[in-house]
């Protein structure tokens, strides 16, 4: 029994670094992209994300995100800086958005679960953006608006995308 559960404990470690080193790799691609906005992203380390919370449940998917941010930091030197903080904060809740409304599955697709994360992880961003930076710019001119529209929009074609992409892969829950 005890030899099982060890087992189980080496396979579920695996998966973790494998999903943490995919994550990684999705989100590094993306800095070679070409983007209207250097710190803009598409999300696609949210695929493993999706995939990690289909296959094994809340906690690993929340390991994957804080392990993917740490690592991410100490990686290209972000470690502690706002861009940091603004990805982990908005990554934690738009995952813990993600866990409820998967919780929901039987009435919620993969790709309305995507798309409303990415909806919730862009106004979190920008909401903490706006505290830790630009708390004495006016917020409502007529081209800030207009980029929160675009923002908002790319998060949402990007989160459907990765959603489709995900309920294409016929994920099952892993035992």
């Amino acid at each position: 029994m005890k030899r099982n559960k060890k087992n189980e404990n080496k396979k579920r470690e695996l998966y973790l670094v494998a999903f943490v080193l995919l994550a990684l790799y999705f989100s590094l691609f993306e800095t070679i992209i070409p983007k209207p906005f250097p710190w803009m992203k598409l999300g696609l380390a949210n695929l493993a994300t999706i995939i990690v919370l289909v296959k094994f449940g809340k906690k690993m998917a929340f390991e994957v995100l804080f392990l993917r941010i740490f690592i991410q930091g100490m990686m290209i030197g972000t470690l502690f800086t706002p861009g940091f903080f603004i990805s982990l904060v908005s990554g934690v809740i738009s995952t813990g958005a993600m866990c409820f409304l998967y919780s929901l599955k039987n009435h919620i697709s993969l790709v309305a679960i995507s798309i409303f994360s990415a909806l919730t992880h862009n106004i979190v961003q920008l909401i903490v953006v706006y505290f830790l930076l630009f708390r004495n710019v006016d917020i409502m001119g007529r081209s800030i608006l207009i980029f929160v529209m675009i923002f908002l929009g790319v998060g949402v074609i990007s989160g459907g995308i990765i959603g489709v992409i995900a309920s294409r892969l016929k994920l099952r829950r892993s035992k």
